[in-house]
């Protein structure tokens, strides 16, 4: 260097003191924030963008001012689960059980009594009374069709004593065997003899040998004692029938809701 020049130093460059310049990021940069330039140090990050690093968000910071053990669900209490200790178990079986033993146990005898007290109860009244005497061994009576009468010996003479019964046309009479003692309500015992049904409208002709002293109860409608003794034994052997399916049902219609 010449003497009278003057000479311009050259500039000093500023420290950085380790921190980088600012840089501006480039199309495609993977390091480029979507929203713009990064937030400054210490200032919340916009809505929806990702926290800076070191940096908690807002529920993260709820989460630990709040304990998870305070948390009370919005809604109350959950409804018990289907099939759980709280649901109440049906009993299979407990209606057809009931019923069955109804039927078993009360329809059926019920039913058969009462046939049989239905059948008979037309001759309760007779019975009290006394049997109607043919004097001297032999009478007539008229009858109709379907009617039957129950002819009857002292029981004195109930050894000897045979009887017939003829009625005015032939095949107009049936005769029925019967037997058994009978004491009626003035005291007199007799033995049964027989019966007579009448199949169409006759005059019956009662004849006896051995006694002087026979004596009948009716006519009664054979309608009126049949059919009772009939319907009433019938139904109660339908009602013990089907008493007794439906408790077998019910039982094992219990034991297995029990397993299950």
């Amino acid at each position: 260097m010449s003497d009278g020049e003057f000479t311009t130093p050259a500039p000093r460059k500023r420290p950085t003191y380790g921190l980088p310049g600012p840089t501006t990021p480039q199309p495609g940069d993977p390091s480029a924030s979507p929203y713009g330039s990064p937030a400054p140090h210490g200032s919340p990050a916009p809505d929806g963008s990702p926290a800076a690093p070191g940096q908690s968000s807002g529920q993260d910071a709820y989460a630990a001012a709040v304990p998870s053990d305070s948390y009370v669900p919005a809604t109350g209490p959950l409804p018990p689960r289907p099939g759980g200790p709280d649901a109440p178990r049906r009993r299979r079986g407990l209606g057809p059980l009931l019923i069955g033993l109804a039927l078993l146990l009360i329809i059926a005898p019920v039913a058969t009594v009462g046939g049989l007290v239905w059948a008979f109860g037309s001759l309760v009244d007779d019975a009290s009374s006394g049997p109607t005497v043919i004097e001297g061994g032999t009478g007539e009576h008229e009858m109709a069709a379907n009617e039957m009468l129950i002819l009857y010996v002292p029981a004195e003479d109930a050894a000897d004593a045979e009887c017939t019964a003829e009625g005015s046309s032939s095949g107009a009479i049936t005769e029925v065997p019967t037997s058994g003692s009978v004491t009626f309500g003035d005291g007199s015992q007799y033995e049964q003899r027989m019966g007579v049904a009448a199949t169409a409208d006759t005059t019956v002709t009662i004849s006896c040998t051995g006694t002087d002293a026979p004596a009948f109860l009716g006519p009664y409608s054979l309608f009126s004692v049949a059919a009772p003794m009939l319907i009433g034994p019938i139904i109660g052997i339908v009602a013990g029938l089907v008493g007794l399916v439906l408790t077998v049902v019910g039982i094992l219609l219990l034991v297995r809701s029990r397993r299950s």
